[in-house]
């Protein structure tokens, strides 16, 4: 059975979208609702902040292949200069009141995908997106009716794109033509049952099978290519959100979690909501891709 350990203890609101970075050995994550952005290192086991002048919240954070930071968020999509401060690469939704990007990830080519989700996570005006290239940058929605979006994951070789709308409890799949950056209709991966909490965050390792976090659900599920059920990983927290693969080896997957909206007696039952944990699953997992932009 694999023992899921706290690596920090912290009570962030909306902890999310970690990152490994192999060249520092740190965990880099993001607390939406603080917001913040922050480096553990794990040698000296000391979590900083990185200093950024961010907007009222974050909805997510990649590296670039140049080392930037690009983050999204109700505003757009922004780069992160050498002082911190936000500069709009692309706003697609510069006229969509109430809606802001929410995760963010890259395919192995560099393309950053993000979704927009409804801020009051009532009305289905989120959409997904395709940002690539430098100067004259590229924006595609690919999809749209979307509540929460969240997720954003690939199949190992990128020709399989994972995605979920939370609140429709549900992940998606989207065939990916590499070279050409053309993408497939969405289609039904795997549907969730209502005790099993919302799906979340995601990640895909070294065999291609998914990690998907449940909200709600106490627990992390790897899902085969096939969308079965492999195995679930229990958590010591309601609200994991976000995962992914890491340390020297590549064989530890990290976990971010939230304590936002738990009531006094669900955090008195469940104390280390909003930390960090670790775990060895016995399988590798694969480097974040960076953005080519």
């Amino acid at each position: 059975m694999t023992e899921v350990r706290c690596l920090l203890e912290k009570r962030s609101v909306l902890g999310e979208g970690p990152i490994w970075r192999p060249r520092e050995n740190s965990l880099y994550w993001i607390d939406l609702k603080a917001p913040a952005i922050y480096c553990f290192d794990v040698i000296t086991r000391q979590n900083r902040q990185v200093p950024a002048a961010l907007g009222k919240t974050i909805g997510g954070m990649v590296f670039a292949r140049d080392g930037r930071m690009i983050v999204v968020d109700a505003e757009g999509v922004h780069d992160l200069n050498r002082s911190g401060h936000r500069n709009l690469l692309v706003n697609p939704e510069s006229d969509q009141v109430g809606n802001a990007f929410n995760d963010a990830k890259c395919d192995p080519k560099g393309r950053l995908w993000s979704g927009t989700a409804d801020i009051g996570e009532t009305r289905q005006s989120g959409s997904l997106y395709v940002i690539e290239g430098q100067g004259q940058r590229r924006v595609r929605r690919i999809d749209s009716g979307i509540i929460c979006s969240n997720g954003p994951a690939f199949a190992p070789d990128g020709r399989q794109a994972y995605f979920t709308d939370s609140f429709a409890q549900e992940i998606y799949c989207y065939d990916v033509d590499l070279d050409t950056g053309l993408i497939g209709a969405r289609k039904s991966f795997f549907r969730c049952s209502p005790e099993a909490g919302y799906p979340d965050g995601m990640t895909v390792d070294s065999e291609g099978y998914l990690w998907c976090c449940n909200w709600d659900g106490w627990s992390v599920t790897r899902y085969s290519q096939t969308g079965e059920i492999d195995r679930v990983l229990k958590v010591p927290v309601p609200r994991p959100t976000s995962v992914c693969f890491g340390g020297p080896r590549m064989d530890q997957l990290f976990i971010t979690s939230a304590s936002d909206g738990l009531s006094a007696d669900q955090l008195r039952e469940a104390p280390l909501s909003g930390s960090l944990f670790v775990c060895e699953p016995g399988v590798k997992g694969l480097l974040d891709a960076e953005f080519n932009g």
